[in-house]
Order: C-alpha cells, then structure tokens, then sequence
C-alpha cells in the first residue's frame, strides 16, 4: 500500500471519449511537495489538473490523496468534496464582484472547516496586488487578474492546490519576484500544489519534480536537474531545446569521437557497445571557449542572455553548436569571425541515444 500523499495509477485523462494522455503514473511523496508538468499546447495538461479537481470523470486507473480514492472507473468524488483548489489560466474572476471580494470568496467557501488561513495583507503584498483590491476584474489587466485568482486559491490552505500557468500573464519584470514569492507562501503553508506551465526555467525553478508531457504520454518524471541534463529521450531533448544531437561513434567505455570536435572523454549515462554509432547530445554548458586552441569554428549566431551569452558556430559539417560563455568574457566575437572550443573536451554525464 503506498504511503504517498498523492498517486495517480495509470489514468487515461480523457474529455468525452477523447483520450488526451495514457496511461499515466506518478506521485507527490510528501505533503507540501510542488511538481510542475510541462508540455506544449494542447497536449493534456489543464485536463488533467480538471480531472485530478473532479472536473471530469477518468474510465481507467485511480487518483487518490491522502490516503483517499478520488476517482477511478467506478467512483467519482465530487469536486466540492475533494478539498482541491483549482487555478484556471483563463480570468475566472466574478465580474460583479471587486478584486478584495473575490480574494475572500474563497475564505467564505471554506469558512466552516478547520483550515489554516493565511495572512490577507501578507498575501496581498506577496503578490503585489495592494492597488487594485477595489477595482473590478474588467479594469485590471490579464496579469493581475492572474494573481487575484492566485489569492483567491491561496486564501485557505486546501489538501491540494492545482494552478493552471498561473504567470503566464504576469509582466517579466514581476515575474521572478512573484515565482519567489510563490514559492515562498507554498514551503511557508506546506500546500501540496501541481503546477502547469509550458516555461521550462519556471518549473525547474519551482517544482520538486517535472514531468514532460509529449505525444499524449509522461515521458519523464523526475527531479528539475535530472530532466535538463539527463534526459531520457529524444523528444524530450528537442521539446526542451537547450543543445544539439549530433552524430558520434564510441570509441571505449569513457570516450567518442565526432568527426568536428574530435575525441570526447566522460561517463556515460547508458553504456554502449564500443564502435557503436550514436547521437551525443551537447548543451551549451558542455564546451568552453579558449581562443588559443586549435579547433576553431565560424560564429553565425550569438543571443545575448544578460549574464552570459550564447554563441552559435558552424562546424566543418555544417553542424550548429551551441556554446555557453560568460558576458564578462575579455574577448566578444562577432558575426563571421573564428571561436575557439578549448582541448581536450570532457563531459561529465555523456548523454547518447
């Protein structure tokens, strides 16, 4: 019998007689515990924060919480019921009603049960909302609207907090202060919460754990550090888009070769057979820059991040490399001119497929 605060045991999330993701199985060991489930649009995500809410029924497996079937092909408890505090990404505010209403409609829904409440005015300027607690939700912008819901669902502490892109309107100069503030109020409360973005730094930032959810299956559920450099398959490398595969023979139990950066050195991850011909993943963090070797490539692309810069070069093979250089680098390189990839090239964790 499990011991989890949370399961869900092979569930087909479904609307209508849509499947949208199969088969699926994870769990939030402890209370007050936060996973992220990442996808792209459309894939299944707010179905199945609907369908964990009670919002729609499952015809195969079970969720349970705290010990407590919610749903399964035979029982469906009813979301008022469930103790579960859902976020849309969608303004789901009362129009009728000023923001401070709203806010405390959620304290009166849950007002007879022993639940801890939260400081209001902490909460108010947590989530920097103080200024518009009279306006009504047509006067506000998407992203406040985003943080008033975000109230409205913290104002108790339910067994279980499900947010829908809760920042995904949110303005980028407000957007790492609330995520900290965010994430302060959950370790704060110990609310149990799930959270569903499609920003991978958001949810590596603030989940215990992540899932990627691609081509209707959980494709990897696993720790934030695990899931970007240990990935454990193709398409979870091109959905995360952080480095390239490109094509590499090995050449012992510690090494390859690619036929443009040479011989690599590391620890596999998955052992393979010597002399078998792979695809190695390489992320911008895996090279460094060192004008004075002897393997040199064309720069044709460079993003500047604020802290560092992000370089694109073209090898011989017309392959594009990613590398990763720190902004404060004596030596910026342009557009057409030669980047040295500094010898002997060594990773720690090789990742192949």
């Amino acid at each position: 019998m499990s011991n989890n605060f949370f399961d869900v045991n092979n569930v087909d999330f479904s609307i209508g007689n849509k499947i949208k993701v199969k088969n699926v199985s994870f769990s939030i060991k402890n209370r007050g515990e936060t996973i992220c489930l990442l996808g792209p649009s459309g894939i299944g995500k707010t179905t199945i924060l609907r369908s964990i809410a009670g919002l729609e029924k499952i015809n195969k497996g079970e969720i349970k919480l705290n010990g407590k079937l919610l749903s399964s092909e035979k029982k469906n408890v009813e979301p008022e019921n469930r103790n579960i505090s859902l976020s849309f990404q969608e303004n789901s505010l009362f129009p009728h009603y000023n923001v401070k209403k709203n806010i405390l409609l959620g304290a009166e829904k849950n007002k007879d049960n022993n639940t801890k409440y939260i400081n209001y005015d902490e909460l108010i300027s947590l989530l920097n909302i103080s200024q518009i607690l009279n306006k009504y939700p047509h006067e506000i912008s998407a992203g406040e609207a985003q943080r008033v819901s975000l109230a409205r669902s913290l104002i108790t502490q339910p067994d279980l907090l499900l947010l829908d892109e809760p920042l995904s309107n949110v303005d980028q100069s407000f957007k790492e202060e609330i995520q900290r503030n965010l994430k302060k109020i959950l370790k704060d409360l110990k609310i149990t919460t799930i959270i569903v973005t499609h920003d991978s730094h958001e949810a590596f930032y603030l989940g215990s754990k992540c899932g990627i959810i691609l081509n209707q299956e959980l494709k990897q559920f696993d720790d934030p550090y695990n899931v970007y450099h240990l990935p454990n398959s193709i398409e979870v490398v091109n959905f995360l888009n952080r480095g390239i595969l490109i094509p590499a023979q090995v050449t012992s139990p510690k090494s390859l070769e690619n036929e443009d950066l040479g011989t690599i050195t590391g620890n596999f991850i998955k052992p393979f057979p010597i002399g078998s011909k792979v695809k190695l993943l390489i992320q911008p963090e895996d090279l460094h820059h060192d004008d004075t070797s002897n393997l040199k490539m064309e720069v044709v692309d460079r993003k500047f991040r604020g802290t560092n810069f992000i370089y694109t070069l073209k090898a011989p093979s017309n392959a594009l490399i990613p590398v990763f250089v720190h902004s404060h680098h004596i030596h910026q390189h342009e557009i057409d001119e030669k980047f040295g990839i500094k010898r002997p090239i060594h990773i720690d964790h090789i990742v192949c497929f």
